[in-house]
C-alpha cells in the first residue's frame, strides 16, 4: 500500500455509490457494503456547515454500527445516487500494511430523485489498512479504518427538466439583428458594448409560472432525516456508558441514572 492502492479502493467504493438499484433501499445490503469497506472498529468523522459559511459547525462521528443506517436514511430521502471527486489526491505510506489517502478538494456528490444535485466539498483523510479476510496472504482486502470529510461548503443545482412551466423561446426582432450586423460592418460607426453582448447572445428561454421542487436538504446540505439519525446516533452514543452499566447491573434506566449521580 502507498502506491495508489487506497485511492483505487475508494473509487471502487465510490462506483458503488453511484449505482442506481432498488437493493439500495434495504438495510442488509448496506451492512454488507460496510463490512465489505470498512474495518469493525472503523470511524466516520463528517464535520457539515450552517449555509457554507464558518460560522456554525455540526461534527460527527458515525461508527460501523450506525454508518449502515446512516446510507440507508439518506437513501430513503431521495438519493438515488452518491459518488466521490478526487481530483488531486495523494497517497503516502503510513506504516506496515498501512496508507492514508489525503484530497483537499474532495467532492461527495449527491443526486436526487427531484432533480436536484447536492455537492459537499472540502477536505478528505482516508486510513487505509490491509485487512484479512479469511486464512492465508491471498484472503486480504484493503479496508478504510478512518474517513474524514469536512464538509466546508455545499452547492445546490436543479435540472432544468426538473422546472415545471409553460416554456417559451425568446424572440429576436429581425430588424435589431440586421441593424447590428450592419454596424458591425461599417467602418465609421462604433458597436456599443450591449450591441456586441446581443449580437452574440443565445436565444433565451422564458418560464411563465415556474414552480421547482422543494430542496431536499437543509442549511447544513443534507437531508433532515439524515440529520436527526446522526444526531440521535450521537445522543445514544453519549449514553453507552450509562446503558452498559445498566446492563451489567441488571437496573432500570432510573436505577442506573440515580446510581451515577449519587457516584458523581
Amino acid at each position: 500500500v502507498g502506491n495508489g492502492q487506497g485511492v483505487v479502493r475508494l473509487l471502487q467504493f465510490s462506483g458503488i455509490l453511484s449505482s442506481e438499484m432498488k437493493n439500495k433501499l434495504q438495510l442488509l445490503w448496506w451492512s454488507e457494503l460496510v463490512k465489505e469497506y470498512f474495518t469493525p472498529k472503523a470511524v466516520m468523522k463528517l464535520t457539515l456547515w450552517r449555509d457554507s459559511q464558518r460560522n456554525e459547525a455540526k461534527p460527527f462521528e458515525i461508527g460501523v454500527p450506525i454508518l449502515p443506517r446512516f446510507f440507508l436514511v439518506t437513501t430513503q430521502s431521495g438519493v438515488k445516487s452518491m459518488s466521490l471527486t478526487l481530483d488531486g489526491a495523494r497517497e503516502r505510506f503510513f506504516g506496515q500494511g498501512h496508507s492514508v489517502v489525503e484530497c483537499v478538494s474532495a467532492v461527495w456528490t449527491y443526486r436526487y430523485v427531484n432533480g436536484y444535485t447536492v455537492t459537499l466539498r472540502g477536505p478528505l483523510t482516508v486510513h487505509v489498512i490491509i485487512a484479512a479476510t479469511g486464512p492465508g496472504l491471498t484472503s486480504q482486502t484493503l479496508k478504510f479504518e478512518d474517513f474524514q470529510f469536512d464538509a466546508n461548503m455545499h452547492d445546490k443545482y436543479i435540472a432544468s427538466d426538473a422546472i415545471v412551466g409553460a416554456r417559451t423561446l425568446e424572440r429576436i426582432d429581425p430588424k435589431t439583428f440586421l441593424d447590428i450586423q450592419a454596424a458591425a460592418t461599417a467602418a465609421d460607426t462604433v458597436i456599443t458594448a450591449q450591441q456586441e453582448e446581443d449580437r452574440w447572445a443565445e436565444p433565451r428561454i422564458f418560464i411563465g409560472q415556474a414552480v421547482l421542487p422543494g430542496e431536499p436538504v437543509n442549511a447544513f446540505g443534507i437531508p433532515q432525516a439524515t440529520m436527526r439519525c446522526l444526531e440521535l446516533a450521537e445522543s445514544v452514543s453519549s449514553m453507552a456508558d450509562l446503558i452498559g452499566y445498566a446492563h451489567d447491573n441488571k437496573m432500570g434506566p432510573m436505577g442506573a441514572c440515580g446510581y451515577v449521580k449519587h457516584r458523581d
